[in-house]
């Protein structure tokens, strides 16, 4: 009778099992790195957005409506566009001491912030002043 050695580790069978076993638990693991991936290019979109947004707020406090009430400018890779209207004014403006050599008005100012298909609305309002009168004449 022959006998039939057997060497330690592990068969065939055994090892296309564990390979199995194996890639069947990183499939879930390979989902979730997908979501995460996804997850981040998200937040760097809104991240950008809204540094985008910051800075057209910025300049839009810089400003002036009656001087400047419409135009466009570059930010970076985002397009800034705004138009104002007056909401209310008073020339030349009232005082505690009297009437003022300065104009004043209240504006709404709406701007459009585009960057290819995305495209945010922003909408504030600001103070504008223009001189209206010579102070010697007063």
């Amino acid at each position: 009778m022959t006998s039939i050695r057997t060497r330690p580790g592990f068969s065939v069978m055994e090892t296309l099992v564990a390979v199995a076993l194996l890639a069947i638990a990183i499939i879930p693991l390979y989902a979730f790195q997908q979501t995460l991936a996804n997850t981040a290019a998200r937040l760097q979109t809104a991240s950008d957005l809204l540094d985008a947004q910051e800075s057209a707020l910025a300049v839009l406090q810089t400003i002036d409506p009656i001087a400047q009430p419409s135009g466009d400018m570059q930010l970076g890779d985002w397009r800034l566009s705004w138009e104002s209207r007056e909401l209310a004014s008073e020339s030349p403006a009232d005082g505690y001491l009297g009437s003022s050599i300065w104009g004043v008005g209240l504006f709404e100012v709406q701007a459009t912030l585009e960057n290819g298909d995305t495209r945010r609305d922003l909408t504030i309002r600001r103070v504008g002043w223009i001189q209206v009168r010579d102070p010697t004449q007063l």
